[in-house]
């Protein structure tokens, strides 16, 4: 058999890509995050002004910042979910729950940072 055959073989024999939990889960975190950086690429834009980039439930905006600090949002979500896939694709010939469960918190972090990049971004703050 030739090493071509054999990666293949090999690839396709893990059990994670026969997983439809996990790659539903790869697949939709994957959706949810292009759709972040694709909406902060589109509505994130210059502004002289400083811009509300922190809020918090107690004291509502509490930080004020440059327009291209927004861009943290998706980067640092671009991040997390590397790590969560790694390690999900590391820990799922051991324990199988652990993997799909790491998925579903990356799935939950992209939802949430996307709501919180589009509550930034909805206001037009003095441009047009």
């Amino acid at each position: 058999m030739d090493k071509k055959a054999q990666s293949t073989t090999s690839i396709t024999s893990r059990s994670i890509y026969k997983d439809g939990w996990f790659l539903s889960l790869s697949a939709l975190t994957l959706v949810v995050l292009i759709f972040n950086v694709l909406w902060s690429l589109i509505n994130i834009k210059q502004t002289p002004i400083q811009i509300p980039i922190r809020f918090s439930s107690l004291t509502n905006f509490d930080q004020l910042g440059n327009w291209y600090q927004l861009y943290e949002i998706p980067v640092i979500t671009s991040f997390i979910v590397l790590a969560n896939f790694g390690l999900a694709n590391l820990l799922h010939r051991k324990n199988r729950l652990v993997s799909v469960f790491l998925m579903m918190a990356a799935l939950m972090c992209t939802i949430l940072s996307t709501a919180i990049l589009i509550g930034f971004t909805v206001i037009n703050y003095g441009t047009n």
